[in-house]
């Protein structure tokens, strides 16, 4: 499919190309830029509004704490005076039907509630089951009270207190319609330890909404086990709220109610094991984003249409000059260098148009001028790798020719200087790189019977070679090097007499020379070198490290010559001997 579609485009025109090019240069950024800013600016609203709905929330939740502690502190201030009255000396710490007594606990109900204002209502409750309150609305439903949980609860505590579910009841409240939060605490005797009477402290739920109404986001209070207590949102009891109220982290999150993105906070009030979440729609607090997208909406649509038209007299002033130069080309490349492009303009195409003529007027002469480079590159190439090659055993043939003549065996001396000689003119070949097979089979035979006037019983060869091989070409001295290396480290370092063979296959494309010996063979890990180093696959510090000089040049040659197809290849087995292919074109050669 994407091959499909590259290959189409390829097919466009020049304009068409442009027009589907620069067009979206133009749209891609506005769009890139619209994405990134609509993202940074609601994360930046998200983290401040999240900040500021926590802070809001810790605000809420010392407020609340505030008020608890008030509750409890006029528990301890009650306890007291009721002990202070009932330890009197007018009544000796007893509990009885004395009016004035009833009066005075009356009295000091209605005062803690006129000191701590955040308190609705207090009632007590004295072991006689006698009730006394701050607000005759305590009345109603008295009968409820000694059946309750609370009195019943109250009654096996020990003086702690204890503070009671927000609900509505119908007993010891002013306004049964609204809920009420109830602390509740066992009076004791301070003198003798005797349960004196339970009191009951009312919070109105009002006292905690006029908390909430002060607030800009929404408020809920709920139970530590996911009940809601109060709520002043519609979606506030939604079940997608109940695992993030349930897990301790996170304190702030961004979730979805009812198809609305809602930043949620909740803080948690340990004294009544409630838990304080607000919560704000972010499709409000981000309602100017919603204006700026509309604004850069209008922006791209006025920049799209400027493009457009800009890319029509752009296509114009560029596209005509290239369709011009395109058929310039098109007589260029059927080779008629004749040919001169006609620009009236003196601009970037205009120039081009004339380096095109110039260049055009020199690609004859410069194709000419390659081709001879080439050739004498290749000559020199081949003529400098060529002189290389220098024979080593020239010195060794020297000294033997010496130590015979100071041993008087003139004849054997004379014989190894006619061999020297006829091996020394064969190998000039009367100056020719490159010289028949059977010429150097020849040559290497002459070499062959000098090294074994030196070497004498080191080892014996064999040549089995085709008829035709005067047909096969062969850069010059190709074999000695190879035979020189089997004798110098193949035979030198075998106890046993060596024997060399050289013979030659035809298989497939290839014509191949092969070199085998019987001596020291070569280890595996060498073999593997020198083979890579052959292929061309070392670096040229690889390549460096391996001793191979002269198999490296006469590699080296055949593939300049016949080219990277062709070459040598090794095989060998340590202790046993080695094998040397020589590759070369099947087809004759007689450049």
């Amino acid at each position: 499919m994407k091959q499909k579609f590259i290959l189409r485009f390829n097919d466009l025109s020049i304009k068409k190309k442009i027009t589907y090019l620069y067009l979206p240069l133009a749209i891609i950024p506005m769009l890139l830029f619209a994405f990134i800013s609509a993202n940074y600016y609601e994360s930046a609203i998200v983290n401040r509004s999240i900040g500021s709905m926590e802070d809001n929330n810790i605000l809420v939740s010392d407020r609340i704490d505030a008020i608890l502690s008030e509750a409890e502190s006029s528990a301890t201030f009650l306890t007291l005076s009721i002990n202070r009255l009932l330890n009197n000396e007018e009544f000796r710490g007893t509990l009885n039907n004395n009016i004035k007594l009833y009066n005075l606990i009356s009295n000091e109900l209605s005062y803690a509630k006129l000191i701590y204002r955040n308190i609705d209502s207090i009632g007590f409750i004295d072991k006689a089951q006698r009730l006394y309150f701050s607000d005759f609305e305590l009345q109603n439903g008295r009968a409820h009270i000694l059946a309750s949980e609370m009195y019943t609860h109250l009654q096996g505590t020990t003086g702690n207190r204890v503070w009671f579910e927000l609900n509505q009841r119908d007993f010891l409240t002013k306004s049964p319609e609204h809920k009420m939060l109830t602390l509740g605490k066992k009076v004791w005797n301070i003198n003798t330890g005797e349960t004196i009477g339970f009191l009951f402290i009312n919070i109105n739920e009002t006292t905690f909404t006029d908390l909430f109404s002060e607030q800009l986001v929404d408020y809920s209070i709920y139970k530590d086990d996911g009940r809601l207590l109060y709520s002043k949102v519609n979606n506030a009891n939604s079940p997608k709220l109940d695992r993030f109220l349930m897990d301790p982290y996170p304190k702030s999150k961004l979730i979805t109610l009812e198809n609305n993105r809602v930043l949620v906070t909740k803080t948690h009030i340990e004294r009544l094991n409630w838990i304080l979440l607000s919560q704000a729609n972010l499709n409000v607090l981000t309602r100017d984003l919603t204006n700026i997208l509309m604004l850069l909406v209008i922006m791209l649509l006025t920049i799209i249409i400027l493009e457009i038209t800009m890319t029509s007299v752009l296509n114009n002033l560029i596209t005509n000059p290239i369709m011009k130069l395109k058929q310039g080309v098109e007589e260029i490349s059927k080779g008629n260098f004749d040919f001169h492009f006609r620009m009236k303009t003196n601009d970037e195409i205009g120039l081009f148009a004339q380096s095109f003529n110039h260049m055009s007027a020199q690609i004859k002469k410069l194709l000419k001028d390659v081709e001879r480079e080439e050739k004498k590159k290749r000559e020199y190439e081949l003529a400098l790798i060529q002189q290389q090659i220098k024979p080593h055993f020239l010195y060794n043939s020297l000294d033997i020719i010496l130590k015979l003549s100071q041993l008087g065996q003139n004849r054997k001396a004379q014989k190894v200087t006619i061999r020297l000689a006829d091996y020394y003119r064969k190998s000039l070949s009367c100056g020719a790189d490159v010289i028949s097979v059977k010429d150097e089979i020849n040559l290497t035979v002459d070499y062959l019977e000098l090294q074994k006037l030196r070497y004498s019983e080191m080892f014996d060869y064999q040549i089995d070679v085709s008829n035709h091989i005067e047909c096969k070409v062969i850069p010059k001295l190709s074999l000695q090097p190879i035979v020189e290396n089997a004798i110098e480290h193949g035979f030198s370092y075998s106890c046993a007499s060596g024997h060399l063979r050289i013979y030659d296959e035809i298989k497939d494309d290839v014509y191949a020379i092969i070199i085998t010996d019987n001596g020291a063979g070569i280890a595996p890990e060498r073999v593997e070198r020198i083979n890579a180093m052959l292929s061309n696959t070392l670096s040229t510090h690889q390549v460096q490290n391996v001793d191979s000089f002269g198999l490296k040049n006469v590699n080296h040659r055949l593939k300049l010559f016949f080219g990277d197809a062709y070459g040598i290849h090794i095989k060998s087995l340590e202790g046993k001997g080695t094998e040397i292919m020589i590759k070369l074109p099947r087809e004759d050669r007689h450049d």
